[in-house]
């Protein structure tokens, strides 16, 4: 009797080692990482969401915290990774090329927006079907990415920049700013979201569709992290990139798990906007997550002949494909 008792306990030790195991990916522990976003919760994000919830991250053997932007820290979100503060950040990929030129060492392991959501956006009786229809018309961009890609689509589509007023944006809120403009810088899963859902016609340029392709959010992690850790670097992209898969099949699944990181975002908006946001992750031609030489080559190209690098930039060190061709 004692015999089976004793054999029945081992079993029962066995068997539950084993199903811990299985629910933190095989392994016997589970490392601690974080992510930077570079914006607040929102769906902008909802792969990360997925994967946290769905529990695809605890399977790749992580606890992953996801932190929001904290605007009153003075570092930016490269300098947060390169030091080790956090293990991954989420830039954007011209930001990627400009560190590296600074000797700050990121790199870029995956893509989540391949198409930018960075649009020029007008509304109602201000008709805008292509860069010429700007001139003569009052326009506002924010500094930064969205006046470099704006002025860009301008340049390669032969528009005389002296021949449009352009001023400050009044407010981040699009709607808000185009009370004081006739043509804004705007996100496509924000702004033009907004718009539409509150019933305007709305008009919108996409640089991309004249030569200026840049990648918006990319997921980095410090050349050392990379060096010493490529089994968490692996595990990361493949849990993420298993809930952006998720995210695009089931975008009510993703705003749900979104909601549980900040309930008090509004469903519908953010419903629209992941449904606007599937098309610039999963553009149909390409793996999402994978990145084009291309389309580097062509952001640099950029950068560089505006006079944005400190120094010049081997593309090799900017980004890899490692990572996203072995994840599952």
């Amino acid at each position: 009797m004692k015999k089976n008792i004793v054999f029945f306990i081992v079993i029962l030790v066995v068997f539950v080692s084993l199903a811990l195991a299985a629910c933190n990916g095989g392994g016997g522990t589970i490392t601690d990482v974080s992510v930077q976003l570079k914006w607040l919760h929102t769906v902008q994000f909802a792969g990360h969401y997925v994967a946290a919830e769905e529990g695809y991250y605890v399977d790749e053997g992580l606890n992953v915290t996801i932190e929001p932007i904290d605007f009153d820290s003075i570092a930016g979100i490269e300098e947060l990774v390169a030091t080790g503060q956090n293990t991954f950040g989420i830039t954007s990929a011209d930001q990627v090329i400009i560190a590296r030129s600074q000797g700050i060492p990121v790199k870029a392991v995956a893509v989540i927006f391949r198409i930018n959501p960075l649009v020029m956006l007008a509304v109602d009786d201000v008709v805008v079907n292509k860069p010429a229809d700007l001139v003569g018309k009052t326009v506002a961009t924010h500094e930064g990415q969205a006046d470099l890609i704006y002025r860009t689509m301008m340049e390669n589509a032969g528009v005389d920049l002296s021949q449009i007023t352009h001023v400050t944006p009044s407010s981040f809120n699009a709607l808000e700013c185009l009370q004081n403009a006739d043509v804004c810088s705007a996100y496509s899963t924000d702004g033009v979201v907004e718009a539409v859902m509150k019933g305007h016609t709305t008009y919108v340029l996409w640089p991309d569709e004249y030569g200026v392709p840049f990648y918006a959010d990319v997921i980095i992690a410090s050349d050392e992290y990379i060096e010493q850790h490529p089994d968490m670097v692996a595990a990361f992209v493949s849990a993420t990139l298993k809930g952006w898969q998720q995210a695009v099949e089931n975008p009510s699944m993703a705003v749900d798990d979104t909601l549980k990181f900040d309930p008090n975002l509004d469903r519908d908006f953010q419903m629209e906007s992941m449904k606007a946001t599937i098309p610039l992750v999963d553009t149909g031609n390409i793996a999402i997550g994978l990145m084009e030489p291309e389309i580097w080559q062509t952001m640099y190209d950029i950068l560089l002949d505006k006079g944005m690098l400190e120094s010049a930039v081997n593309l090799e060190d900017v980004y890899t494909n490692e990572f996203v061709e072995g994840s599952k």
